[in-house]
Order: C-alpha cells, then structure tokens, then sequence
C-alpha cells in the first residue's frame, strides 16, 4: 500500500500565518494560566480579619463548653483544587454538611476526631494529658450529639464574624464519615479552603472548612478588598468601667460672681479699705474644667456664698448662645467676657 503524503506549502505567506496563529493560541493560554495562578495566590485581607475575630470568640465559646485553656490557630485560606482538598483527609473523619441559604451553595466543616476526643475528654472530667487514639470507628449517639453542639457551636461564631461584612447563614443539612457519600462538588472544581488548629491542654486538632470558590463570586471583590469598613461593636463591659471611673474623677468648677474693669490709674489710687463696688448678674455660668457647662443664680446658704443650679448644659449650647449674645452685646464687649471667663 502506498501511504498518502501531504504535501508541504509552497506559500511563504501561509506558513507565517500558520505560525502567528500557534503563536496567539500559546499566548492566549499562556495568560489565563498566569491570571488564575494570580488569583490563587492572591491575599483576601477582608477573610483574614473575618477569621481574627472567629479566633477569638471561638476561644472564649470553647473555654465556657469544657473549661479548660483553649488556643485558635489561624492558617491562611487558599484556593485550591477539591481532588487536593481531598487527598489531604484519611479516609474517615468527621464531614459536616451545610447549606449556605444566604449565597445558595453547599459547604463543609471536617472536624478533626482529635477535636472531638479532646472535647469529650474535658467535658467527661478529663484533663486532656493524654493523646487521643485516633481509631476509625463509628460514633456513639452521645458522641454524635457532643459533635452537634460543637459543629452548632462553630457556625453560630462564624455567622457572627461574618455580620459586619455579609449576612452568612447556615443551615445544618447532615454528618458523615467518609466523603465518597459527603461530595460537594467536583475534584476539578476550585474550592475555598480555610483552616483552623484548636489547641486544648497542648493537644491539637484541626476544624476545616470548605465551600467551592463560585459560591462566593458575588463577595469575590470585597474578599479581596484591601480595606473593608467594619462597624465597631459596643463593648458594654468597658464602657460602663469607663463610666464608673468617671463618677469618681475629680473636676474643677469656677463661677464669676461679678467682675469690674478699671484703669490702671485708679487702681493705683486705691487706698487700704476702700471699697470696689460690683454688681451681681444673674444668670451666672458656671465653668467645669474651664468650659461652661452650668446656669445658676448667685445666693447665699449657711452663711456662705453659694450658686443655685437652674440648667446644665453641653458645651456646644452655649457656644450657639453665645453667639446670639455676641450680635446682642456687640463682638468687643462679648469676647472679652468669655475671654475672660475661659482664663478664669
């Protein structure tokens, strides 16, 4: 049999585009190559202050479940594909089925069985000085309902790390123990992988969560957003140890009773006894740490000089008073009075 040759262009022309196009294609797939490995290296700098403050109420949570020292451990999230997510598991372990009602996709939470066992120990008694025998089994029902409580634990401090960004909700679907029946999505599939190490008395196990990476796409810019406006929560507890220490602070109050302006010529011509007269104006201000604050009328009580307080005020009222008085009274006589009252 004769084998049929193709024969070879004779057309310099056609050659170079036959070049210039295996050129384009190259550099076409060349460059989503260097945008996805872009992505997946990237830093989300809004996660990682989401996951700081589920560190730190999941530490304060854990202590009051099983009264022992707690540490949480932060990894950096990555982007990876789910066959690697998965490779990196032993064959049982604990899974976690959730529903994300809020971004409509599914997750998962993996609990390390030496979290667990960690966590039934100390709640039983134990003091956690002993490693765990990881042994492949299946759980008991009171060990299931443990694992409940954390896993219910866990989401509940994750939705609330989340408040101030996005309003994430879980909806707990199941628990398995083997993720050939626990799949969420495909191996080839990108996934988000965040990554927490809990220490208990020295022992530590890990808590993973994994959601594919689409599911987030509507939070992909503020994911990756250098700087992200967090609402501040109030701290009840400090500000009412703030308030009590304030009660006790020691403040300096001064009232102008009267006041009289003369030249240096007749203060010069003063003799000893001689009688300055002045005249009480009523209302009289009342500075606090030399900024006005109170109203009152001058009197007298138990025989001593006294001011009866009528109003008190901000300190912004009388800055809006006073420039009312300061078209009534004219702008000289007006600043030197309060010039006057804040030197005092």
């Amino acid at each position: 049999m004769s084998e049929a040759v193709t024969p070879a262009s004779s057309d310099p022309a056609e050659d170079d585009l036959g070049k210039d196009v295996l050129k384009t294609t190259r550099e076409a797939k060349a460059s989503v190559f260097d945008k996805m490995h872009r992505i997946l290296s990237r830093r989300m700098p809004t996660l990682e202050l989401i996951h700081e403050r589920f560190a730190r109420t999941m530490r304060l949570q854990l202590f009051n479940m099983i009264r022992c020292r707690c540490e949480v451990d932060l990894h950096p999230p990555r982007i990876k594909p789910y066959g690697d997510f998965l490779s990196g598991f032993p064959e049982r372990t604990n899974i976690n089925i959730v529903n994300i009602k809020s971004l409509r996709g599914v997750a998962c939470w993996i609990v390390d069985p030496a979290v667990i066992y960690l966590t039934i120990d100390n709640m039983f008694g134990g003091e956690g000085h002993l490693e765990p025998k990881i042994i492949p089994k299946e759980y008991t029902a009171t060990e299931l309902r443990i694992v409940r409580r954390f896993v219910d634990m866990v989401l509940g401090e994750y939705e609330k790390a989340w408040k101030q960004v996005y309003e994430l909700k879980f909806d707990f679907v199941r628990s398995e123990g083997n993720f050939q029946f626990a799949k969420i999505t495909g191996n080839d599939e990108m996934v988000l992988h965040c990554k927490f190490t809990i220490d208990i008395n020295g022992r530590a196990g890990d808590v993973d969560f994994c959601v594919p990476f689409w599911v987030f796409e509507p939070l992909k810019a503020t994911l990756f957003a250098q700087s992200v406006g967090f609402q501040m929560e109030a701290d009840t507890k400090w500000t009412g140890a703030l308030e009590s220490e304030m009660q006790t602070a020691e403040v300096e109050i001064a009232a102008i009773l009267a006041e009289r302006k003369m030249v240096l010529g007749d203060i010069l011509s003063l003799n000893v006894g001689e009688i300055i007269p002045i005249e009480v104006q009523d209302p009289i201000t009342a500075f606090v740490n030399r900024v006005p604050m109170i109203r009152g009328k001058y009197g007298v009580k138990n025989g001593r000089y006294a001011l009866r307080v009528e109003e008190i005020r901000n300190p912004t009222d009388f800055v809006s008073l006073g420039l009312k008085n300061r078209q009534l009274l004219g702008p000289q006589k007006y600043d030197d009075d309060f010039k006057f009252g804040m030197e005092k």
